[in-house]
């Protein structure tokens, strides 16, 4: 007899580079700029947001970097969910 559990997952539809390296990132943890550890934390993606602000408020803020990040916190999300699996 096979036992099935459910999972939470995440499905993303991708349009850009700077999402998908930010997702990639996320995804695996490789050369990422913050420390992103699982379990995902309020706290952690509280720095996420935060440092995004910080940047806009600096004016350094551009679409690229903004869709990098969306996707390294969907990444890192993904990431939660998968490792849930094992």
């Amino acid at each position: 007899m096979t036992t099935q559990k459910a999972v939470p997952a995440i499905a993303v539809a991708v349009n850009t580079a700077a999402f998908h390296n930010g997702f990639v990132e996320g995804l695996t943890s490789e050369y990422c700029r913050v420390r992103l550890n699982c379990p995902v934390t309020e706290d952690g993606i509280v720095e996420i947001i935060r440092n995004l602000c910080e940047i806009a408020q600096e004016g350094w803020l551009k679409e690229e970097l903004l869709r990098h990040d969306a996707g390294l916190l969907a990444g890192w999300l993904s990431r939660q969910a998968q490792e849930g699996r094992a």
